[in-house]
Order: structure tokens, then C-alpha cells, then sequence
């Protein structure tokens, strides 16, 4: 942060009560305190962490994943392979030369599939590997969310794989310059697999994936063995409020109870299906948690919204009641990197496990 920043943010901190501070923001869930009613998950019905027992649990995902990218494609009269996306349907090419992604970097990153362009910027946790291939960059207006069009029409590309978060209009446009296959990216398996049958290579998603598990099935056997059933929070702290992201969770942290068998704190079960929840002034007494993870701000392109994030956590940080949390008494509590953790793909998971293997078991 720099000092004309420091000072901004002393003197908003300064001019914070306690309560402002917590208070502010929409929240998907709002909460009473509560005290011991709160639900607590039943340990009997976690996953077993043995070698053996990962191995089968990871199997069952692999086939489930497996048969939900297969279930998307089909075969037209001609015989050719149809996708069936977000948007409809789309005929794919065969064996594409010059191909444009738009927003599925990560995948295409872990299956070492050749990009003539994409969406690249030097704050990208991709933009090292994109570079080292020659990729060119298409510009995105991240306040509009708007594509440059002309930039991927000179491309000449001859498919087109796209993030299906994007609005129709989008793939409306892009369909006009070539083929067009929208995947989402927030279920990050099943979308590797697809787009790997999607460029003719399935064999190669089935690999990946199986890396991927790999990395999974070392870092939890390494983090139970360390911290076993101790309580695991991620928080995000953004310019109005703070939120707490909930169990079983939402696509941001689902891996680190999904995948991982981490604990969840009783606050997050008592969540449900929220997808998250801004803590309160009343919440914080009942936010009991061994060790929490700390994503403080927006990410990319978003620096004066981040630098506000980071002021509010620094007043987060001086408040009595949070020092009063469990794991802030215990000196449990890590910031981490918000790109990376409020990103989608096996890459930055692959990413964001390793960090919290290297923490939880040194």
C-alpha cells in the first residue's frame, strides 16, 4: 500500500465504530448470535483420511466427473460431435488449428493445448505460462465485461472456448466469427474433461485429472495427519463488509471440505446452502475456528477497491472481539493470496492446496 494510502486508510479506520465497521454490505445470509445452539457437523460423518479409503473416494468423483462431461456431447446426423452448452448446442470442428479462449485459460493451461490467443494479463497467476507460449492477448473491459471483438476476429481463429458466464450476446457475437464451445468453469473437473473431448484428446482430461487428484489425496493425508478434525475458515474481506464463506460451501472454498475433508467451523455449518454470509458484530462471539484463512480483497484490476479492503482488515485486526476468535488467540490465521484463491481451475487449486498444505504441514 503506499503511504498516501496508509494515510487514507488511518484516517477511515479512525473514523470507524466498531459496529459500522462490521455492519455494511448485502449479505446472503444474516445471523443472530446464538451461542451453543449453534449445529455442529456430526465427525462420524466425515470421510475416512486413510490412503485406501482416498483412493476409492477419489475414484467415485472420477467416474461421476467422467460421466457428466461425457453427458454433454452427442452425435448429429452427419456424425458429427455436437457440445451441448449454457447457450445450446454447438457442432465442433475437427481438429481446430487456431483456437481462441476467452476465459477458460486455466484448462487449457493444465492440458498443454496449444492457444493462438487469450485473455492474458501480467497480474495473472497464467500470465508466466501464456507468455512462454507466444499467446497474444484479447483485451476485456473488466468494468463492462466486454469482449474486443475485432481482436479475436484478427485472430482468424477457427474455434472458439469460452467461459459460459459471459452473456448471450457475447456468444451470439462470437459465433458469427467461428465455432464456439462454452464450458463452465466453476465446476473445474468435469470442465477439463470436456474440453479435452472437446479437442479430441479425452485420454489426456483423464491424466490431468488424475494429477490433479494426486495432489489432492498427498496434501490432505499431510494436513490431517497434522491438524485432524481442528475447525477451517476462509473469510474474505472486501471495502464493506466481511464474509465468511460457508460449509459444505461455494465454489471458492467447496474443495477444502469436498476434496480435502477439512473441518468446518460451527458458524459455517449453520450457514447451510447460503453461499456466504457478511459477519456482523452479534456473529464474531460465535465464530469458534482453529485456523483461518484470510482473503483479503477483488483480485485483478481493482486497486483502490483492494487497498479499502486491506484498510478494513487492518481495523479487523485491531478489534477486541476478533482477537477473541480461537484461532486469532493462536496466532492461526493466514492471508492469503485473493487472485489465486478467488480464481477457478485445477491450476489454481492445484495452487491455493499447496499453500495451505505448506501452512497446516510444514
Amino acid at each position: 500500500m503506499t503511504s498516501n494510502a496508509k494515510v487514507k486508510c488511518l484516517c477511515a479506520c479512525l473514523g470507524l465504530t466498531l459496529a459500522a465497521f462490521f455492519l455494511g454490505g448485502c449479505a446472503s445470509f444474516s445471523w443472530q448470535s446464538a451461542g451453543s445452539d449453534l449445529p455442529v457437523l456430526d465427525q462420524e460423518s466425515m470421510h475416512s483420511d486413510t490412503p485406501q479409503a482416498i483412493d476409492k473416494e477419489l475414484q467415485q468423483r472420477f467416474v461421476k466427473k467422467s460421466e457428466a462431461a461425457k453427458a454433454m456431447f452427442s452425435h448429429n446426423g452427419d456424425g458429427r460431435l455436437v457440445l451441448h452448452h449454457k447457450y445450446g448446442t454447438t457442432i465442433l470442428p475437427d481438429q481446430p488449428k487456431r483456437v481462441v479462449v476467452i476465459g477458460m485459460e486455466d484448462p487449457m493451461v493444465a492440458l498443454g493445448a496449444p492457444m493462438v490467443a487469450a485473455h492474458d494479463r501480467p497480474d495473472s497467476y497464467l500470465h508466466e505460462a501464456l507468455s512462454a507460449q507466444g499467446v497474444d492477448n484479447v483485451y476485456i473491459n473488466d468494468s463492462t465485461n466486454t469482449i474486443n471483438l475485432e481482436q479475436v476476429q484478427a485472430e482468424k481463429p477457427d474455434f472458439i472456448i469460452l467461459r459460459d458466464s459471459y452473456d448471450r450476446n457475447a456468444y451470439v457475437a462470437l459465433s458469427k466469427i467461428a465455432p464456439v464451445a462454452a464450458f463452465d468453469l466453476q465446476d473445474a473437473e468435469t470442465s477439463l474433461l470436456a474440453i479435452a473431448i472437446t479437442l479430441g484428446q479425452p485420454e489426456r482430461g483423464d491424466e490431468r485429472l488424475r494429477q490433479y487428484y494426486d495432489v489432492v489425496k498427498k496434501a490432505r493425508l499431510a494436513i490431517k495427519s497434522r491438524i485432524g478434525n481442528s475447525s477451517v475458515a476462509l473469510v474474505r474481506v472486501l471495502k464493506k463488509e466481511i464474509r465468511l464463506y460457508p460449509y459444505p460451501g461455494n465454489a471458492i472454498n467447496r474443495f477444502m471440505y469436498d476434496l480435502l475433508n477439512l473441518y468446518p467451523p460451527p458458524l459455517a455449518v449453520a450457514m447451510g446452502n447460503s453461499k456466504n454470509m457478511a459477519l456482523s458484530l452479534e456473529a464474531i462471539p460465535d465464530f469458534q475456528c482453529d485456523y483461518i484463512l484470510v482473503s483479503c480483497g477483488y483480485g485483478m484490476s481493482s486497486g483502490e477497491n483492494n487497498e479499502a479492503a486491506q484498510c478494513r482488515y487492518e481495523s479487523l485486526q485491531a478489534a477486541l472481539l476478533w482477537q477473541h476468535v480461537p484461532a486469532v488467540r493462536e496466532g492461526h490465521v493466514k492471508e492469503v493470496d485473493s487472485v489465486v484463491w478467488n480464481s477457478h481451475g485445477i491450476i489454481a487449486k492445484e495452487a491455493v492446496i499447496k499453500e495451505l498444505r505448506d501452512w497446516l504441514a510444514p
